[in-house]
C-alpha cells in the first residue's frame, strides 16, 4: 500500500516549476482539499495540485446511477487510499466501486483552466464533477485528463465522483479464449492468483484508482504531448533529435507564440547545450508543431554492459506576451536501435549484441510498486547479468521504465494481449487504440527496443487445440494484422514483433520433453520464454500455505497449492522431480531442478550466438505475489538457487563447458568441450585459460594456455576428457582472465561416475 501525503513538495511536477511570485499553500481538511492561490496578476502557467490520500469508497452495482450514488451521503462511505488497488486495501471485490472526493478552488483562479489527471485507473473509469457528467476512459495502464473547467464552481465546495469497473469476463465454456478486457496477465495469466485455467481464475481482482490523481491549473496554452525522435549519424558524429509537439490552444482567438527548447545533458557532466527558438501562431484547438535540433559529439545511450546509459533533458516553453505560459520537460536518450532478422542480429549504436533477457512481471497489483522497490529489482537483474527485460503482456508503472532509461537496462514491451480475445471489429479497434497509447505514451524512454504485441496469439498456439473444445484456427488472426499495421508505422525506431510465438517458447523439460535436451540445437533466433518452477525457501513457503499443508497429500492440499500457482503434473510427470522425504529436500530439489535447467539452456543458447540465436529471455524473473511458480526470485525477493545459476550463465565474458551426458558410468568416457563467449565489444589478446577436475575437496589436475578472443565473438577452445575416472562426483572448473590475470568469467560443471 502505497500513502502519498500532501506537501509543499509534492505541489510540483519535477521540472515544471513555474515563475510564481507568492506561497502556494495545499491544506487538507477533513477529506476536502482547500488551495490557496497567489494573489492576481502576479506570473502563472501549469500548476499541479495533487489529490492523493484519503478518499471515499463504496462497492456499487451496474443499476445504480450517479445521483443514487451522491444522494447516499458520501462522507459516510469508507475510507480508501488513493493511489491504491483495492484489494490492497482489503476490499476483494469485482466490478463496480464508487470513489468520492472534495476539493476548494478560489475565485482567484476562475479564468484558468483547470484539467483532472489521472495516471492510471484499472479498468474503466466514468467521472462526474457537481453531478454533471465529465467523461469516460477504458485502459487500465495509460494516463488520462478531462477539462472540467465549465464544471467547477469556485470558491464553493466540489464533489469529484469517479465510478470505477473492473469485471470479471464472462465464465463460459472456453472463457479465457473470448476475453474482452486488454488486461493482460491481470486478466488471465499463469502466475496470477487461481491460475489461468481454474474457476478461481480471477480471484483478487486489480480494481482500482491505482495511480495519482491530480488536479492542473493552466493557461490557455498547453503543451499536450511532446515526442522526441533521435536520428544517430554515426559516421559524422552528429545526431538529430526531431521534436514533435501537440499544443492544444483553448480559446478562440490565434496566440502569436514562440517556442524556446533548451538541450542540456541530464546524468553526465558535460557543459553542453544547444538552444532553439521559433515562432508559431497557434490556431484555436490542436497545433502539431516539428522542430529539428542538431547535436555535434552526441552522448550515446548505452545498455548498461556496454556503456554509459547518457540522457539528454529537453526543456519546452511557451512563451506569450513576454511571459511562459506552458512549460514541459522530457527526458531521452540518443541511441539507435536495430533487428536484422535475415542475419539474426541486434544492433545498438551500430554495435551488435547479444540479447541476456529474462520476463518480468513486478507485480499483480500496481499500486503495490514504489521507485525504490523497482530500482531494487533493476539491481537484482543487473547483477544477474541481465541486459534486457521482458514485461510480459503488461504495461507497468512509468517509474520502471525512468529507472531502465537511468540504469540502461533494456527493455523488450509486450502489449497486454494475452491468448484469445473476441474476433470482431469493434474489440480489434479497441486494441488498436489502446496499442498506440503504448507506444506514445511511452515513446521517449530510450531503454524500450521494441514491441510486441500480442502474447501466443490463438490462431498460432497449437497447443490450444486439446485444451479448448471450440478452437478456431483464424481466431484472432486479423486482430494481430491490424495491431502490426497500426504500430509499425508510428514507430520507426524500434523493431516491432508482431507476437510472440509458441515456437519461441520451447518450455523443453517442463511441458514436453526433457530438460537435456536443451543441448539440441535450435532453429529459433529469438527465445522468448524457457524455464521451470521452483518453490521459495521454507521460510517463505511458510507465509503462502499453513504450516499443515506444507506436505500437501489430500486433494484440498493440492488445490490449495494449485491456488498458489504450482503445476503438479509438470514438476512430477516431466520434469519428474521427487518430493524426498521432507518439506526441506522438496523445496531443495525443485530449486535445484531449476538451476541446471536454466544453466544448460542459457549456456546452450549463447553457444549458438547468431547462429541462429539473437536473444534469449528467462522466464519468470520474480513472483508477483505470494505464489511458487515460475520466479528465480521469489515475492520477498529471495533469491532461489535459479537465481545463481542463471547470473553464471549470463557472465559477459562466460568460460561455458559444453556437455552431452549428466553422468557417466566406469570405463566411460567423459568428455568436455571448452568455450570463450564474450559478449563485450572488447578484445583480449593473450587470454588466459584455466581448467582444473576435482574429485570432491580433492584437485585432481589442473591445466592452462593462453588464446586470444575477440570482441563480440564466440568459440571452442579446446576438448578436454578422461578415462576410467573412479566412482564418484566431479566437478569441472573453467576460468577466462585477460592477460594480466584480472578475472573475467568462472564457470563449473558438476558430474557423477556411477558404479
Amino acid at each position: 500500500m502505497n500513502i502519498f501525503p500532501l506537501s509543499v513538495r509534492d505541489i510540483f511536477r519535477q521540472g515544471l516549476l513555474l515563475a510564481l511570485v507568492g506561497v502556494f499553500l495545499l491544506i487538507c481538511v477533513s477529506e476536502t482539499v482547500v488551495a490557496q492561490l497567489p494573489q492576481s496578476g502576479t506570473a502563472s502557467g501549469r500548476l499541479a495540485i495533487p489529490l492523493s490520500g484519503i478518499w471515499k469508497f463504496k462497492p456499487g452495482d451496474v443499476t445504480q446511477s450517479v445521483s443514487q450514488a451522491a444522494n447516499t451521503d458520501t462522507d459516510r462511505w469508507t475510507d480508501i487510499h488513493v493511489p491504491a488497488n483495492w484489494y490492497l486495501e482489503g476490499h476483494d471485490i469485482s466490478g463496480i466501486a464508487w470513489y468520492s472526493k472534495k476539493f476548494t478552488l478560489p475565485n482567484e483562479v476562475a479564468h484558468k483552466h483547470i484539467a483532472l489527471n489521472f495516471s492510471g485507473v484499472d479498468y474503466t473509469a466514468e467521472v462526474w464533477l457537481n453531478g454533471k457528467y465529465i467523461g469516460f476512459h477504458e485502459g487500465y495502464f495509460q494516463a488520462f485528463s478531462f477539462d472540467i473547467t465549465k464544471a467547477i464552481v469556485f470558491g464553493k465546495e466540489n464533489q469529484l465522483m469517479v465510478k470505477v469497473n473492473s469485471p470479471l469476463e464472462k465464465m463460459v465454456e472456453d472463457w479465457s479464449l473470448h476475453k474482452r478486457y486488454i488486461k493482460g496477465i491481470f486478466g488471465h495469466h499463469d502466475t496470477r492468483p487461481g491460475g489461468a485455467w481454474s474457476a478461481r481464475g480471477q480471484e483478487k481482482n486489480t480494481g482500482g484508482i491505482w495511480a495519482p490523481v491530480e488536479l492542473e491549473i493552466h493557461e490557455a496554452a498547453l503543451i499536450e504531448d511532446a515526442k522526441v525522435i533521435p536520428h544517430l549519424h554515426l559516421s559524422e558524429n552528429t545526431a538529430d533529435a526531431e521534436v514533435q509537439l501537440h499544443i492544444g490552444l483553448q480559446q478562440a482567438e490565434p496566440l502569436p507564440a514562440k517556442i524556446r527548447l533548451k538541450l542540456k545533458p541530464y546524468n553526465f557532466p558535460s557543459t553542453q547545450s544547444v538552444s532553439k527558438e521559433i515562432f508559431q501562431n497557434l490556431a484555436p484547438g490542436f497545433n502539431s508543431v516539428n522542430v529539428p535540433i542538431t547535436l555535434k559529439d552526441p552522448a550515446l545511450w548505452w545498455p548498461w554492459d556496454q556503456g554509459k546509459p547518457n540522457l539528454y533533458q529537453l526543456e519546452i516553453n511557451v512563451v506569450a506576451n513576454d511571459q511562459v505560459i506552458d512549460t514541459k520537460t522530457v527526458t531521452f536518450g540518443f541511441r539507435d536501435v536495430r533487428y536484422d532478422k535475415a542475419n539474426n542480429e541486434w544492433r545498438v549504436n551500430g554495435n551488435r549484441m547479444f540479447l541476456r533477457g529474462t520476463n518480468y512481471i513486478a507485480t499483480q497489483w500496481l499500486s503495490e510498486m514504489t521507485p525504490a522497490r523497482f530500482a531494487r529489482d533493476i539491481a537484482l537483474m543487473k547483477s544477474a547479468n541481465v541486459n534486457i527485460v521482458r514485461v510480459h503482456a503488461h504495461v507497468t508503472a512509468d517509474d520502471y521504465y525512468r529507472l531502465c532509461d537511468e540504469a540502461g537496462l533494456l527493455n523488450w514491451q509486450d502489449f497486454p494481449l494475452q491468448w484469445g480475445y473476441k474476433d470482431d471489429e469493434e474489440f480489434t479497434r479497441n486494441a488498436v487504440r489502446q496499442a498506440r497509447d503504448m507506444v506514445n505514451g511511452l515513446f521517449n524512454h530510450p531503454s524500450i527496443i521494441a514491441w510486441s504485441l500480442i502474447n501466443e496469439p490463438t490462431w498460432d498456439a497449437t497447443w490450444m487445440k486439446t485444451k479448448y473444445k471450440h478452437y478456431n484456427k483464424s481466431q484472432n488472426k486479423d486482430l494481430t494484422d491490424k495491431l502490426y499495421q497500426a504500430i509499425y508505422p508510428l514507430d520507426k525506431t524500434r523493431y516491432v514483433h508482431p507476437f510472440s510465438a509458441s515456437a519461441e517458447h520451447p518450455w523443453l523439460g517442463w511441458y514436453s520433453g526433457s530438460w537435456l535436451d536443451y543441448n539440441q540445437p535450435t532453429n529459433v533466433s529469438l527465445v522468448t520464454e524457457f524455464g521451470a518452477q521452483a518453490l521459495p525457501d521454507l521460510s517463505n513457503l511458510r507465509k503462502i500455505v499453513a504450516e499443515e499443508d506444507l506436505w500437501p497429500v489430500t486433494d484440498k492440499q493440492w488445490d490449495e497449492w494449485e491456488f498458489h500457482n504450482f503445476r503438479r503434473q509438470e514438476t512430477f510427470k516431466y520434469a519428474k522431480i521427487s518430493m524426498g522425504a521432507t518439506s526441506a529436500e522438496f523445496v531443495r530439489n525443485t530449486q535445484e531442478y531449476q538451476a541446471k535447467l536454466i544453466k544448460l539452456a542459457a549456456e546452450s543458447y549463447r553457444r549458438q550466438r547468431y547462429h541462429p540465436v539473437s536473444g534469449i529471455f528467462q522466464f519468470m524473473f520474480v513472483e508477483d505475489w505470494p505464489s511458487m511458480n515460475w520466479g528465480m526470485v521469489d515475492y520477498w525477493r529471495s533469491p532461489k538457487l535459479g537465481y545463481y545459476a542463471l547470473q553464471q550463465a549470463y557472465q559477459p565474458i562466460l568460460p561455458s563447458i559444453e556437455w552431452k551426458q549428466e553422468n557417466y558410468k566406469r570405463g566411460e568416457t567423459a568428455s568436455f568441450e571448452l568455450w570463450a563467449i564474450n559478449d563485450l565489444h572488447t578484445s583480449y589478446p593473450g587470454a588466459r585459460i584455466n581448467y582444473s577436475l576435482r574429485n570432491g575437496k580433492t584437485l585432481l589436475e589442473t591445466h592452462k594456455l593462453t588464446t586470444d578472443i575477440a570482441a563480440d565473438s564466440g568459440k571452442k577452445i579446446k576438448t578436454v576428457s578422461w578415462d576410467n575416472l573412479a566412482p564418484g562426483h566431479y566437478e569441472l572448473i573453467h576460468t577466462i582472465a585477460d592477460s594480466k590475470g584480472n578475472n573475467l568469467g568462472v564457470n563449473a560443471h558438476e558430474f557423477e561416475v556411477k558404479p
